[in-house]
């Protein structure tokens, strides 16, 4: 990078492989053709450094040098076929001077310092002080570049090495995590892949004070708190997040077989077998993830599938416990007609002992395998209802609120219900039925082996059971679908009645509801009567089967020839035709369990078949702003129905107050609904910050809106536990704050116990005003970017209504109040005017009044 050689005119061709380097202070270069790039490096004495880009000269600017001790160096670059003439600074005029005093001013980003390049007292000092503080800017980058590459890459290599290990441990590998990643969202992503699902960071921004539930919303599972006590890694409770008392690190506490659990800590990067050593280390507070069913609709074979998936390896020892246990059974007949047939004749002692001795060894051996059996049931029990049970509920949970409108409460009850008796026909029924075909198929191949002619009045015999009990299932499952349909509509009735009971006092409607339930009850004992006489029928024929099945054979016998066939041959026969016969009478009633639990599983499809309204395909849609509009809303209740909404257009901007108002079933409630995501518009469409909420997750959504329904009652609990729901970011402070701006904490001060009051169901014990406060307060503590209040103070006077009212005016989000209330309305943006379904006016209250349409003439029935 010396200087380069000028010719007789002083001219230099420079290029990339050409640089110039600018060290005289009292030269400059003219560009005459082409564009060269300015570069700063570091002084003769320093390490080598990449170059620093500077400034881009172009044809006619200047070049000008800089001394050696200045602190840095500047390199030329040029580009193709780049000429510059040297010049000696007496040559240069003032304008190009203060022209390069501009590209040095202008080197440090363009602050506002160095806007005013002609007046800048010291530009080059500026210059040096701007690549110094870039250049140690670039070596921090890189440096921090260069760790996080090494980082990448041992990352990396770490994964792939505990991948491979985990093809040889038959164990999912430990998820690679950066330093500075959660350490909960490691722990989760474990906990994660042992159930098959895939963990789905929240988007940035997104914190909690309960990272555990946050993860668990956006991998859509369902989660529960529980408490480690006892010996709790002996028994399979499913995975879980736990905390080491050492410094709260969380960890994943993962099952391993039914008595063990290990100990991932993603952090350390190991897996420890938990024993009571261990397990002190933990605390006892622990977070259980339940795995949820698939999306989509599911069939009931779907169903099991899903379910079985984590028990292949039960159902595998079932499996081999259940041939295990038949080929045993197949000691009993042989070693039967070996004693008859050849010992007993021949007084042969010593086989006589031999043969008694396997008769004991397989005794021992059977009850060994029953007891495997029976222990394998029980884990598959366990397992099954530690999954089917929470996740059809999560399911039921998870559905479109139109699915609710098909089916009463008790309906929906009983039908979710009835995923426990899935549980004991594939848990018990299946396994009894498995072993019950085993036995009989091998005791049967026995039997053909020994006689051919029993082998198919044997078979003939089983042949003609199955035929009966056929015919009488299919009867008995005739009428269990009515048993369970009249159930339902039992348990509903009932449901209604309890919950509606001051109603029915008020009415004087006691005899007629109970005249309604004793007509229900009537035909569902009709139905279980049918069901118990079609069962009776299996029931005899499996009771004289055994009977009449022996006679057959001792007749086959009888009326056979002498030598047909030998005593020890046909015990043997008779012995193995006993076990067909047990095996198939355990079969049978394994078949009438599943006729009677066979209508109520089929009454659960419903619930599994409905897709859920969180489904995977729905973006999050971040934080809200709160502009909301109604683009072209047609909706019906009923496909067949009146049309509720008809091309309904409402643009609502974010922060801003609209009251949608009109007589009743003019549609405001709907609206409400639609914006809820509980009904889909027939036409048109919703928008939230000009996002389509029908491609949103709308728990995301809702999250982010603070609603109070007309419909809408407290739960039982506590005060502060109805404020709060099960928002895991909110403290009791938040809770105060939300009564302050719903007019309620003087109230809540005034109970003996405050916040932690207890209310009932329904909240029976407040008065209606402070029922609706109540909500309130729940609508607001979460610092929603949308309110949404359908008569949300109907119930308040005018002095805790205009309290409510300033506290909302107070808050910098959107308010879609909906109501009859003139006092709520006034002061609201704007106001739409609903009738039929459809916008007749809208504007702002003064408007509205001035224009004296149907608003002005609603009002003016309250002003009067």
């Amino acid at each position: 990078m010396s200087d380069v050689q000028t010719d007789a005119a002083g001219e230099a061709v420079l290029g990339a492989n050409r640089p110039l380097l600018l060290t005289d202070p009292m030269r400059s270069w003219q560009v005459v053709r082409g564009v060269v790039e300015l570069f700063a490096i570091g002084g003769e004495s320093d390490p080598p450094t990449a170059r620093l880009h500077i400034a881009t000269v172009t044809t006619g600017e200047r070049l000008f040098g800089v001394a050696d001790d200045a602190g840095i160096r500047l390199l030329a670059v040029g580009g193709v076929d780049t000429v510059v003439r040297a010049r000696t600074i007496d040559e240069d005029a003032a304008t190009d001077r203060l022209a390069w005093i501009g590209v040095l001013a202008d080197a440090d980003g363009g602050t506002p310092e160095s806007a005013d390049a002609a007046s800048d007292p010291d530009p080059l000092a500026r210059l040096i002080a701007a690549v110094h503080r870039r250049r140690a800017e670039i070596e921090a980058e890189g440096v921090a570049r260069v760790r996080a590459q090494r980082g990448g890459r041992a990352s990396a290599m770490t994964g792939a090495l505990d991948g491979l290990r985990a093809l040889v441990d038959r164990q999912d590998p430990i998820p690679v995590t950066a330093d500075d990643d959660d350490p909960v969202d490691a722990a989760f992503a474990v906990v994660a892949t042992s159930l098959g699902l895939t963990s789905t960071a929240p988007p940035a921004g997104r914190g909690s004070a309960d990272r555990v539930t946050l993860l668990a919303r956006y991998a859509r599972v369902r989660t529960r708190r529980v408490t480690l006590t006892g010996d709790w890694w002996r028994q399979d409770s499913g995975p879980m997040i736990g905390f080491l008392a050492d410094g709260h690190r969380p960890v994943a506490l993962v099952p391993r077989g039914a008595t063990r659990y290990e100990l991932v800590d993603p952090r350390a990067r190991s897996r420890v077998v938990v024993n009571a050593t261990i397990a002190a280390t933990v605390e006892p507070d622990a977070v259980v993830v339940y795995r949820p069913l698939p999306d989509g609709p599911l069939t009931i074979g779907g169903l099991l599938r899903s379910a079985l998936v984590h028990t292949r390896s039960d159902v595998a020892w079932l499996v081999a416990y259940a041939i295990a246990s038949a080929l045993i059974a197949l000691v009993v007949p042989i070693v039967t007609g070996r004693i008859v047939g050849v010992v007993i004749p021949e007084a042969d002692v010593p086989e006589l002992v031999q043969l008694t001795l396997a008769l004991a060894i397989a005794a021992i051996a059977a009850a060994l395998f029953q007891y495997a059996t029976a222990t394998a049931v029980v884990r598959t029990q366990g397992r099954l209802d530690g999954y089917l049970v929470p996740a059809v509920w999560g399911r039921l949970l998870s559905l479109p609120t139109a699915f609710f409108r098909r089916y009463s409460a008790g309906d929906l009850a009983v039908r979710v219900q009835s995923v426990d008796a899935m549980v004991r026909v594939v848990g018990s029924g299946a396994v009894v039925a498995l072993l019950g075909v085993a036995t009989a198929v091998v005791s049967l191949a026995l039997i053909w082996f020994y006689s051919v002619s029993f082998g198919i009045i044997a078979t003939l015999l089983v042949a003609a059971l199955g035929v009966v009990v056929w015919f009488a299932g299919r009867a008995q499952y005739r009428r269990a679908q009515a048993v369970e349909r009249t159930a339902g509509q039992l348990s509903g009735l009932v449901l209604e009645f309890v919950s509606g009971i001051s109603k029915l006092r008020v009415a004087g409607a006691d005899e007629k509801a109970f005249g309604r339930w004793a007509e229900r009850f009537r035909a569902r004992r009709v139905a279980w009567n049918d069901v118990r006489r079609a069962q009776n029928v299996v029931t005899v024929s499996i009771a004289v089967f055994p009977v009449l099945s022996s006679l057959v054979l001792f007749a086959v016998v009888g009326l056979s020839e002498p030598d047909a066939i030998s005593a020890g041959v046909f015990l043997a026969i008779n012995a193995a035709f006993g076990q067909v016969v047990a095996a198939v009478v355990s079969i049978t009633l394994v078949v009438t369990q599943l006729v009677q639990a066979a209508p109520a599983m089929k009454r659960m499809v419903p619930v599994i078949a409905e897709v859920p309204e969180d489904d995977a395909s729905k973006t999050d849609p971040g934080v809200l702003r709160g502009a909301v509009d109604y683009s072209g809303v047609t909706f019906r209740y009923l496909e067949d129905g009146p049309v509720v909404l008809d091309d309904v257009s409402i643009r609502i901007p974010a922060g801003s107050s609209v009251a949608l108002v009109g007589p009743s079933g003019s549609g405001k409630s709907t609206l409400g609904r639609l914006l809820l995501g509980f009904e889909v518009p027939e036409e048109g469409g919703i928008y939230l910050d000009d996002q389509d909420l029908a491609g949103l997750d709308l728990r995301a959504v809702r999250r982010q809106l603070g609603v109070v329904l007309q419909s809408v009652e407290p739960l039982p609990g506590s005060i502060l536990s109805n404020i709060l729901g099960d928002a895991v970011d909110l403290t009791i402070d938040d809770a105060w704050r939300a009564a302050e701006r719903a007019g309620l904490a003087e109230d809540l001060r005034a109970m003996p116990m405050g916040m932690h009051t207890v209310i009932t169901e329904g909240g029976s014990t407040l008065s209606g005003g402070q029922r609706q406060r109540l909500l309130i307060a729940r609508a607001l503590a979460g610092d929603p970017r949308v309110l949404l209040f359908d008569e949300a103070t109907s119930a308040l006077d005018n002095v805790t209504q205009s309290i409510v009212a300033e506290s909302l005016a107070a808050l910098s989000v959107t308010r879609i109040v909906i109501a009859h209330r003139l006092s709520t309305v006034r002061d609201a943006d704007r106001i739409y005017y609903l009738e039929r379904g459809r916008v007749l006016e809208s504007g702002s209250f003064d408007e509205l009044m001035a224009l004296g349409g149907r608003f002005a003439a609603q009002a003016q029935r309250q002003l009067a």
